[in-house]
């Protein structure tokens, strides 16, 4: 066996319970051609202990984290990464045994292409495979057609897609990455918490076109102690308005930018972030008890986005009647059209 392309990096932190099958997922790929990164977070449960029984393996590098926080030790996996391909393996997920060996076929195709997003599978607890939440059912409904299909994709129009869907990659586990994305991109911020790699897959598309195989290769283990479960919906929702605000502010300094059919109206490309989390906010102070304390940050949304504050309060007073709300399909297109964004994505051949 030669030199090995791809490196799975494994962050953790007290994860024991799911730990043994992330790591046999891992040693069940049908080819030997990778090596692991290990960042473990000073764990308490015996995560540590379980791992050292790889430290004798020549693929495995075992290290502790540096205790500043998730992405802080997703970033020190970043360090270590020498081969041609990585890939972030969740210490609470899985993979197939064919990941490796697919996505780096497909990348080895495509050297212009720094990314490969695939299918993947929500699981259990015990890991049994389940169906979708239900509000991720008609996630991306843009896709669903070209999703049938390998096809190669625009960059700057999957960076404008985050700003209608929010997420369009809803794990980071559905993505295998080029090794020359760390130097471009700089690794993960560590000041948005929980939805740090939100930020990193925005930012994707503004170094690289993305290759799509619709091919099931990953999970995503969906149970309630979860890191982006555990964080309140409106504290995700303000932290992800201050990612998109920044990106987009990016963008407009790049050089990309001057590629698009018109200059951006930020109002317009962030209208519907902003609606969304106009609506969570008015939900939540209609449910809470603290009523002033909702209404508060509300108020600073409205102050720190003066733009959308008339028509936001105004729609969401009249019960969505004065500014109906319109179907995420539709803003995508307006996007598309008004901006000149390559789509659909371009079919390739097996």
């Amino acid at each position: 066996m030669g030199s090995p392309k791809f490196t799975f990096c494994i962050p953790n932190l007290n994860k024991i319970k799911y730990l043994p099958a992330c790591i046999e997922s891992m040693l069940a790929q049908d080819c030997q051609d990778w090596r692991c990164v290990f960042v473990d977070g000073y764990s308490t449960d015996g995560s540590w202990e379980y791992m050292e029984q790889f430290a004798s393996d020549p693929r495995f590098l075992l290290l502790r984290g540096r205790q500043q926080g998730m992405y802080t030790d997703w970033n020190e996996c970043l360090k270590y990464v020498e081969t041609e391909y990585f890939y972030f393996l969740t210490s609470d997920d899985t993979c197939f045994p064919t990941l490796v060996s697919t996505t780096t076929k497909a990348l080895d195709a495509h050297p212009d292409i720094d990314a490969c997003h695939f299918e993947f599978a929500f699981i259990n607890r015990e890991g049994t495979i389940i169906n979708p939440p239900a509000g991720l059912v008609n996630h991306c409904d843009l896709y669903f057609d070209y999703n049938k299909y390998a096809h190669r994709r625009s960059g700057i129009c999957e960076f404008m897609m985050h700003f209608v869907y929010w997420a369009v990659y809803l794990t980071i586990t559905s993505l295998v990455f080029r090794r020359q994305l760390i130097t471009k991109m700089k690794g993960f911020p560590t000041k948005y918490g929980s939805v740090g790699d939100y930020d990193w897959t925005m930012r994707l598309g503004l170094f690289t076109d993305v290759l799509y195989l619709p091919k099931l290769l990953a999970t995503w283990r969906l149970y309630e102690e979860q890191a982006t479960a555990q964080t309140n919906l409106l504290q995700r929702q303000e932290k992800c308005m201050a990612i998109a605000q920044a990106n987009l502010d990016y963008l407009v300094e790049t050089e990309q930018s001057r590629i698009l059919k018109k200059n951006i109206n930020k109002q317009q490309v962030l209208a519907y972030i902003a609606d969304g989390y106009a609506s969570t906010s008015y939900r939540q102070i209609l449910a809470s008890k603290k009523t002033n304390e909702m209404a508060h940050k509300l108020l600073n949304f409205l102050q720190k986005y003066p733009e959308y504050a008339l028509k936001k309060t105004l729609n969401r007073l009249s019960a969505n009647r004065l500014y109906p709300y319109r179907p995420r399909g539709e803003v995508a297109q307006e996007l598309i059209n008004d901006y000149g964004l390559k789509w659909p994505p371009i079919r390739l051949s097996n």
